[in-house]
């Protein structure tokens, strides 16, 4: 066939064609780039937000403490809780310890296919659904257990699409990760009851004074029915519309044939009984509470927020502590005196008593552990503590007379010197030359140091005054010092916390015990506690002596123009410290460490001690005593010496290395 002649090849037609083809296929990869890269973006951009900030779910802990508001329950040495800080959570029940009684009501009006789906109920969702359609209106939610564990537990409660797809994701992640009757006891003990109630057994026993074991039906029936509005609702139970819940949780039983319709209508007709219980007055054991919340809180690691605290406190001599400070005050209002604490402590540590002030309502502040004062003459058993590592004895002389150090001329109570007396007489007589010229010698160094052994953790002024008890410190610090000296010289650790439980029956914290830690020679403490006894027996402490000849050891303190009025002492079982004065560092009517304070002192520990055997003070002689196997030996051996010396047979030392012997 032959070419036209007329048609002619253009490369330049051709190549633009060309490029126009390849300009609509970067046009249409560039077009679909974006689109597709737009909706992945968009996917990904969409799924962040929805769920970049979902928190995760890893162990079985994290569903019983995430979110958990802190709370503090503290129960006394005999396990009765005497105060609840925060919120009340119930203990944790176990699902198997319920009757079904208890848990039907929940699953009916909450979730009656719980055992079925996994997590979110579609099945539910597409009958609320067709159920709101036709009211017109929101009459029945579709949130499974599982969610509303959820929303409770980790989310917060604002009706947002992202919160319902985390929701939705985090309940189906928790369905797959633990059993349903895990899932199902967590949301019991966790669900909100109004009141401050949380979990099944707060509120049991918040309306009914009643274990979860112990609810009826009709009384389940109704706590079934607060969670939906518990600030509602719980205001009264007895009230219309707790009872309309109440009728609204029997009927959605009956129809998931967990009762009948004519047990539903008996229960219906029962009256509501409430009996409350409520929170317990904490009255002056508070100042022990801020102690206990106090000391919790500085933990590490930090303790889980459902915290029960058991402490050491003794409620019979807390309670006679209490009534001590309060009654010899009001017998005494024109002593001038408007405050007064005291601490209780026994020899292992164990704060018995605590009494941070005359009302805690009145004032908070705690005179005990943050009051610094000037301690006056009961700082002088820690000077002569000092004198005794130094080589001296009781029995060293030392002259009572007129003195100046520097210009400070300190003298006596009465102005009055006794001339030679021993370190024991000037003790027991509270003699100020003595105490001054015994601190000088010593050195002011030592004497620091020596108190800060024994228990003194404040900062105390290098000054021969301090001898006087010119320095401040806390009724903790002096109370310490002493029990210190009662235990042999081993540093005794005033604590009040034994151990901290949670409400899921787990430990958070147990105190270790501590070795033992030597800071004071045994001996010197007797010989010190042989000294002290005398100021009670017959000294400027007399007022303290006990009943029924309890030994006792102790010293009185009073600072400068009666500011601060002291007595601490112990006997074989309790070291106690008291202190009364004004928050004002206003001056007392004339009341010194040997009136007031000693009465209270006494006063209380005779009552402290009520069916406590009369265990006598430690003695020098008890460290010095051989063993009763050494002393038989030594007596049967002087009987053989006297029979080889031709001495009779002593009947009388024959008996007496028997009784050793036995």
């Amino acid at each position: 066939m032959k070419k036209p002649e007329n048609l002619v090849y253009r490369a330049d037609l051709m190549e633009a064609k060309r490029r126009k083809n390849v300009r609509m296929q970067l046009m249409s990869i560039l077009f679909w780039g974006l689109f597709w890269g737009c909706l992945i973006g968009g996917g990904i951009l969409g799924f962040n937000y929805l769920f970049g900030d979902m928190p995760s779910v890893s162990s079985e802990q994290e569903l019983w403490v995430s979110n958990r508001p802190s709370s503090l329950e503290v129960v006394d040495s005999q396990g009765r809780t005497i105060a609840l800080r925060g919120p009340r959570f119930g203990r944790r029940v176990p699902i198997d310890e319920l009757p079904a009684r208890v848990i039907t009501p929940f699953l009916a009006v909450e979730d009656a296919r719980f055992f079925e789906h996994k997590g979110v109920d579609f099945v539910g969702v597409g009958r609320a659904l067709v159920k709101n359609i036709a009211a017109g209106h929101t009459v029945q939610g579709a949130s499974t257990i599982t969610q509303q564990l959820v929303k409770n537990v980790f989310l917060n409660p604002h009706q947002t699409i992202k919160r319902k797809a985390q929701e939705m994701v985090l309940a189906w992640q928790i369905d797959s990760k633990f059993p349903k009757k895990k899932i199902l006891e967590v949301y019991l003990n966790r669900i909100y009851f109004g009141n401050n109630a949380y979990g099944i057994d707060a509120a049991a026993w918040r309306y009914f004074s009643k274990k979860p074991q112990e609810l009826t039906l009709g009384e389940a029936a109704m706590l079934a029915g607060l969670p939906k509005a518990p600030g509602r609702l719980s205001i009264d139970i007895t009230a219309k519309p707790a009872l309309d819940r109440r009728a609204v949780v029997l009927q959605r039983m009956v129809d998931a044939h967990f009762i009948t319709p004519q047990l539903a209508a008996e229960v219906a007709k029962e009256p509501v009984v409430v009996k409350t219980t409520p929170d317990p007055d904490e009255g002056e054991i508070a100042y022990a509470v801020d102690m206990a919340a106090k000391e919790i809180d500085t933990l590490d690691p930090p303790i889980s927020p459902d915290r029960i605290a058991r402490i050491t406190i003794d409620p019979r001599i807390q309670q006679d502590a209490v009534e001590t400070i309060q009654k010899i005050l009001a017998k005494n209002a024109g002593s001038g005196v408007n405050q007064a604490a005291l601490i209780a402590i026994d020899k292992q540590g164990r704060i018995l008593a605590l009494v941070g002030g005359r009302s805690y309502k009145q004032s908070q502040f705690n005179r005990v552990t943050q009051a610094k004062r000037q301690p006056g003459s009961t700082f002088k058993p820690l000077v002569y503590a000092a004198a005794l590592e130094m080589g001296m004895t009781p029995n060293t002389i030392k002259e009572d007379k007129p003195i100046n150090i520097n210009g400070w001329k300190p003298q006596n109570f009465g102005k009055t010197y006794s001339g030679k007396v021993t370190l024991s007489t000037a003790l027991t007589r509270s003699i100020n030359t003595v105490a001054v010229e015994l601190a000088v010698q010593v050195g002011i160094d030592r004497v620091i140091g020596t108190a800060q052994r024994l228990g003194i953790e404040s900062q105390l002024p290098k000054h021969p005054s301090i001898a006087l008890g010119a320095g401040e410190v806390t009724l903790m610090d002096m109370t310490r010092a002493y029990a210190t000296l009662a235990n042999d010289g081993v540093r005794v650790e005033p604590y009040l916390i034994e151990r901290v439980d949670t409400t899921r029956n787990t430990i958070a914290y147990e105190r270790k015990s501590h070795a033992p830690t030597q800071v004071y020679d045994p001996l010197k403490a007797r010989q010190m506690t042989a000294m002290l006894g005398d100021v009670i027996a017959f000294g400027t402490g007399h007022r303290a002596q006990l009943a029924g000849g309890r030994e006792a050891a102790g010293k009185t303190g009073t600072s400068q123009n009666f500011r601060d009025a002291w007595f601490v002492g112990y006997t074989a079982d309790i070291i106690c410290g008291v202190w009364v004065g004004n928050d004002e560092f206003k001056p007392m009517n004339g009341v010194s460490g040997g009136t007031l304070p000693a009465i209270i002192w006494s006063d209380f520990m005779n009552k402290a001690h009520e069916g406590m055997p009369l265990n006598p003070l430690p003695t020098i002689d008890d460290l010095n005593r051989p063993d009763s196997q050494t002393m038989a030996m030594f007596y049967e051996n002087l009987a053989q010496f006297f029979s080889s010396a031709g001495g009779e047979s002593l009947g009388a030392l024959g008996q007496e290395r028997k009784r050793v012997e036995q």
